[in-house]
């Protein structure tokens, strides 16, 4: 008597665990892509809501003593660490007010205020105009 005995064969060719490999590698490419992208976009988040409360601390720190600031440039506390400002106090002149004597335009100040950080390409900057009293 005949015995039929089939042979199965259960795995995988190599063609189908290349082509397996190859999708999860695209799969495992586009997630990294997009946690790096997440965590890009946390950070400068981070900076556009710190980078505005720190110019207006330094420029309240300018304004209490406008006249004999000198200062130019500098970093923020350890807390801040790796951002930078830049401050420049400058005269404004109007040209053809007559409403306003020459006097009291060399009261008139413009401070610019330029915060940065460097390791992130990162850079906010706020100008404002203050009329000193006398």
């Amino acid at each position: 008597m005949f015995t039929l005995k089939i042979v199965s064969n259960k795995g995988f060719t190599f063609l189908e665990v290349m082509i397996s490999v190859s999708i999860i590698a695209l799969v495992f490419v586009s997630l990294f892509r997009m946690q790096s992208g997440t965590i890009r976009l946390a950070t400068a988040g981070k900076f556009n809501t710190i980078a505005p409360i720190l110019a207006k601390q330094l420029l309240v720190t300018v304004e209490q003593d406008i006249e004999n600031w000198s200062e130019t440039k500098g970093e923020f506390s350890e807390h801040y660490s790796g951002m930078e400002w830049t401050c420049e106090v400058s005269d404004v002149f109007f040209e053809n007010l007559d409403f306003i004597s020459e006097d009291n335009q060399k009261r008139f100040k413009k401070i610019d205020i330029h915060i940065v950080q460097p390791s992130e390409s990162n850079s906010y900057e706020i100008s404002a105009w203050r009329f000193l009293d006398e």
